[in-house]
């Protein structure tokens, strides 16, 4: 090979060197680009979902704080609402200690002058009246206080009485007659109905009431009941 064709052989292969080195070096750069462009394409759409999850945060926020904000005002509302209630309940107690303190007064002074009969006739047109001997744990108390007497004179008066030994032995009787006039007026009811509305506290001590005054037990009495109903129709 003559010179000139050497010089033109070094020169291509130099050339073609020098595009491969520069092919490599773009191709290489070119990567890096794409990978950068992917790197910042990743970035950003992380950057969108963490963009778009902030959002949905923020809305359940916005939620959270406006179902708060709506229990705060039915909180407050029921506050309210609790107040009047208690304003009314505190005015109505008022008034019907004020009345009740007016009866007591009305009570004293009717019956300080009473005879233990007229009293002990006043005291039992009371109890008819308004049947406090039907609350199975009434007192001596209890029954002083709504008659305005002393618990003392209550007491005595009971003593003193020729018919009752004590206030147990009155009280039971008013229940006797209450559980009779119930089982005259309603034949449906049963036994510890008649019993419980009358004032007894178990059926056990009705019955042995019923059978110290009659001689019967309920179910016996109420059947003699039946059967007086049964000859009036018969009659008619």
């Amino acid at each position: 090979m003559t010179g000139p064709n050497v010089l033109i052989a070094a020169i291509i292969i130099v050339l073609v060197i020098t595009f491969v080195v520069t092919m490599l070096v773009v191709n290489a750069h070119i990567k890096k680009i794409i990978d950068d462009n992917d790197q910042l394409a990743e970035k950003h759409h992380t950057l969108l979902e963490q963009n778009e999850m902030q959002g949905s945060e923020l809305e359940e926020h916005k939620m959270e704080l406006k179902e708060k904000k709506e229990m705060i005002e039915v909180l407050r509302k029921q506050q309210k609402e609790l107040v009047e209630q208690l304003n009314i309940i505190s005015v109505d107690k008022v008034t019907v200690l004020q009345e009740q303190t007016r009866e007591h007064r009305e009570h004293i002074e009717l019956t300080s002058d009473m005879s233990d009969e007229q009293l002990m006739a006043w005291v039992d047109q009371r109890m008819d009246e308004t049947r406090l001997f039907a609350n199975p744990t009434i007192s001596l108390k209890d029954i002083a206080s709504a008659m305005g007497l002393t618990q003392r004179r209550l007491a005595n008066l009971f003593k003193q009485h020729e018919k009752y030994a004590n206030l147990n032995e009155y009280l039971s009787e008013k229940r006797f007659l209450l559980a009779c006039q119930l089982m005259r007026e309603n034949p449906q009811w049963k036994i510890e109905a008649v019993a419980m509305e009358a004032g007894f506290q178990t059926r056990r001590t009705f019955q042995e009431v019923v059978k110290s005054h009659l001689g019967l037990t309920p179910s016996q009495f109420r059947q003699m009941l039946a059967s007086e109903v049964s000859d009036v129709k018969n009659e008619e």
